[in-house]
């Protein structure tokens, strides 16, 4: 069902006094203050009051008339037209005030927790919107659909976008890395869903995202972005590595760090070297 005109104008600044006249006056006009206390239920000793501020701020005007004083709408496109501009310079100016205010250097220290699917993918969603140069993204299949729209206005605006995935994607513009979760390194590969970097300024990380309790985590830190951004970057080259390698990669990994590499040797270590006590 349809928002009523006046709650929308209220959302607006308007008093739902002065929504509701301004409603009534676009219905019947020229009208008395009378009639339009009436029309619209806004109380008579409150109906002149109401009238005065609709005009000072430009959605009414007055007709002087051989019989009193009455009242007409400033045309409603008109209007919002002028409230459009208002807002948008009210916003522009507020977005150069605040700007200046924000003390970034402080989000430079922490990581921000999300929580919730649709919250995770809204910040998704917002990063890749914001997007200017390159955007670096390792996902589940599941998580791919969700975001196809975005990934594909970040490539339309010449964004360079890499994307890592378990699986094989079709992402037109998309440089699409199928990367087993193993291989690539990812810890606790089988919970994170998500793992976002853009520009090389901000990182998102998330885990559980089909689940109820699904959070991530976001941050600015430089530090923390350069770790990210390089993980995902060099994940590309492991298994191309390990297949140069061949049978010498269990001699130059450490014994202790095999585990990590467990799926990745096994893909490209000969059959008679995948003992137990070699993994």
């Amino acid at each position: 069902m349809a928002e009523d005109p006046v709650d929308r104008l209220v959302k607006l600044g308007f008093s739902e006094y002065e929504a509701k006249a301004y409603v009534a006056l676009l219905r019947k006009s020229p009208a008395t203050g009378y009639e339009l206390s009436k029309i619209s239920g806004v109380p008579r000793s409150m109906i002149y009051e109401v009238l005065g501020k609709l005009t000072a701020r430009g959605a009414a005007m007055t007709l002087r008339t051989s019989d009193g004083i009455r009242y007409a709408p400033v045309p409603a496109r008109e209007f919002l037209q002028k409230l459009r501009r208002e807002h948008e310079g009210l916003i522009a100016s507020l977005e150069e005030d605040l700007t200046s205010l924000s003390t970034a250097a402080e989000l430079y220290e922490y990581v921000w927790n999300l929580k919730g699917h649709d919250t995770i993918i809204a910040k998704a969603r917002e990063m890749l919107a914001q997007a200017r140069e390159r955007v670096y993204l390792a996902l589940l299949p599941e998580t791919c659909e969700e975001l196809r729209t975005d990934l594909a206005d970040a490539v339309s605006r010449g964004v360079q976008v890499v994307l890592y995935s378990p699986q094989a994607l079709d992402f037109p513009g998309v440089q699409a890395v199928c990367a087993p979760a193993q291989s690539a390194g990812l810890p606790r590969a089988e919970m994170l869903g998500l793992i976002l970097v853009v520009d090389g300024e901000e990182a998102l990380i998330a885990e559980d995202l089909g689940a109820p309790e699904a959070r991530a985590s976001w941050t600015i830190s430089p530090l923390l972005v350069f770790i990210a951004e390089h993980h995902l970057r060099t994940d590309l080259y492991l298994p191309r590595i390990l297949a140069l390698l061949g049978e010498r990669a269990l001699e130059v990994i450490r014994e202790e760090d095999r585990e990590l590499f467990a799926r990745a040797l096994e893909s490209h270590t000969p059959t008679a070297e995948r003992t137990p006590s070699s993994l």
